[in-house]
């Protein structure tokens, strides 16, 4: 981070406005995120997205690259990255999440080192801290996917972007523009949408921007293009993994202006007018010349042009459009945010000088916590992923009961994502020396991401375990044929024990009722 926070050679009038504190600040300001955004992050179960992950990640490597063949390749580099962590350190969710907790915290130094330069070291500052509690992003910090790491690259990545354009750096250095650029269309397709945030920036800048440094940057994308055509072409290929996107309906109100960055209305209410507060400051600044405005434009297009492109082709072409795809813009919705926060600040001084401040950060600190806490604590409940994900405490229940040599089943009609039988693949330990006979192919044997199972009346009447344990998808109703199956082969329900959104039974062989 220090060699890119070097205050500019470039321009002597621009070095002696910019002290080299932030080399300090910014650095300490991610890992305060990171560690905030850490607390309770193992809490939640893992839910079916995380399973992807987690289990792509554990495949033999050549089992892994033939998955990417077929599905996911979207999210390869990201998966590869994986499988190193959880070599290093484990599959648990604190371990995994580990990893997106500190993207987030590679975000948060990067939105302070970005904003000072675009901006004012306040707004950066302010805009740095802010990132531990927008809502989407301390829920990135909780999950493993590549989302979180996926946002960290698109602000470093325009860092780099702006030491060349100010420092007039040499060619050389703008190839390495062009391969970060490629690199972190690997790690999430849709920041190869950040040349677009860069190119108004070039034509917003107060200096004036040479010849050269347009020519250099339009060569190094020329470089970065047929790098990252590989991923454009193989996502178009697997484009049929977000047909689910046409029967989720998430181009709509809440979808568009809730869901993306702050979870839920009430979060929304307070956020939304504070960003347009920003918004209008910066556009009035702009429009006076402002130094702190310059990145007024940049900001605001990297806000709107991954929405409105996205929804715009979701809506004319095909399903793309899902709240968390903005998530590379929560460096944008930062910076805003805090520009409106320091509007309301400077109001209130002048109106009521210190009082009048002390009055207004009382205020909002106390509209935060009664709106932004809650969001925080509840993300990191057990059951906080997709709507009730209980694979953990599912397994749980099985490995406090269950005796070696017993059957294990599962229903098999739910999505692959809420499937009971990913329990089995996140938690092995809880089902250690149980017998898996429904297992067709596992998923580390095929080009897909999940076991091929055969269903429970296909193997009933083959078992030979005097217990069998069957985890059914309390939100679908094959249980009904699954426990009747079990019922014709001889075995008797025992118990029952609702979970959460799974049921775990207990059968024994021959026993009346």
């Amino acid at each position: 981070m220090a060699i890119l926070e070097r205050p500019a050679q470039a321009s002597p009038s621009r070095a002696a406005v910019k002290p080299s504190r932030p080399r300090v600040i910014a650095p300490w300001i991610g890992i305060g995120v990171a560690l905030v955004t850490y607390l309770g992050a193992g809490i939640p179960s893992y839910w079916g997205d995380e399973g992807a992950s987690v289990m792509s990640a554990q495949r033999p490597w050549s089992s892994l690259a033939a998955e990417l063949s077929t599905v996911d390749a979207v999210h390869g580099m990201y998966y590869a990255l994986l499988h190193l962590w959880i070599d290093a350190f484990g599959a648990t969710e604190w371990s995994t999440r580990a990893l997106s907790t500190i993207g987030i915290g590679f975000l948060a130094a990067g939105v302070v080192v970005l904003g000072r330069r675009w901006f004012d070291r306040r707004t950066a500052i302010l805009a740095g801290l802010l990132i531990a509690v927008v809502p989407r992003a301390s829920l990135l910090a909780a999950e493993t996917r590549g989302y979180s790491i996926a946002a960290a690259a698109a602000v470093w990545v325009t860092i780099l972007f702006v030491r060349l354009v100010d420092r007039d750096a040499r060619r050389r250095a703008w190839i390495g523009y062009g391969i970060a650029v490629a690199v972190s269309g690997t790690f999430f397709l849709y920041l190869l949408m950040m040349p677009v945030v860069h190119f108004v920036a070039l034509r917003t800048r107060r200096e004036r921007t040479s010849a050269r440094v347009v020519r250099r940057w339009l060569t190094s994308l020329a470089i970065a293009a047929p790098l990252a055509l590989p991923i454009v072409v193989v996502s178009q290929f697997q484009k049929g993994q977000i047909a689910f996107l046409a029967h989720r309906s998430y181009v709509t109100p809440a979808g568009v202006v809730v869901t993306p960055w702050f979870g839920h209305l009430q979060v929304a209410l307070v956020m939304w007018p504070l960003l347009i507060l920003g918004v209008l400051v910066l556009a009035r600044g702009s429009k006076r010349g402002e130094r702190r405005a310059e990145g007024f434009l940049p900001v605001l297009t990297w806000l709107l042009l991954p929405a409105f492109a996205l929804i715009l082709f979701d809506l004319l072409v095909s399903p793309v459009y899902n709240p968390r795809y903005l998530s590379f813009s929560l460096p944008a919705v930062a910076l805003l945010i805090s520009t409106g926060v320091w509007a309301v600040l400077d109001a209130a001084r002048r109106i009521g000088a210190r009082k009048g401040m002390a009055v207004a950060v009382i205020v909002l600190t106390a509209v935060a916590a009664a709106t932004v806490v809650p969001e925080f604590v509840r993300q990191r409940t057990p059951f906080a992923k997709d709507g009730g994900a209980d694979f953990r405490a599912a397994a749980a229940e099985v490995g406090a009961h269950a005796r070696p040599g017993d059957t294990v089943l599962f229903g098999t009609t739910s999505r692959n994502s809420r499937a009971p039988r990913l329990a089995y693949r996140l938690y092995p330990g809880d089902f250690a020396g149980l017998r898996d006979p429904q297992l067709i192919a596992a998923y580390d044997r095929t080009n897909g991401l999940w076991d091929r199972l055969a269903t429970v009346s296909d193997v009933a009447h083959g078992l030979s375990s005097d217990t069998v344990w069957l985890l059914e998808s309390g939100s679908t109703g094959s249980s009904k044929a699954d426990l009747a199956a079990l019922q014709a082969a001889g075995f008797t329900r025992t118990s029952h024990t609702h979970i959460h959104r799974t049921v775990v039974y207990e059968f024994q062989k021959g026993m009346q009722s």
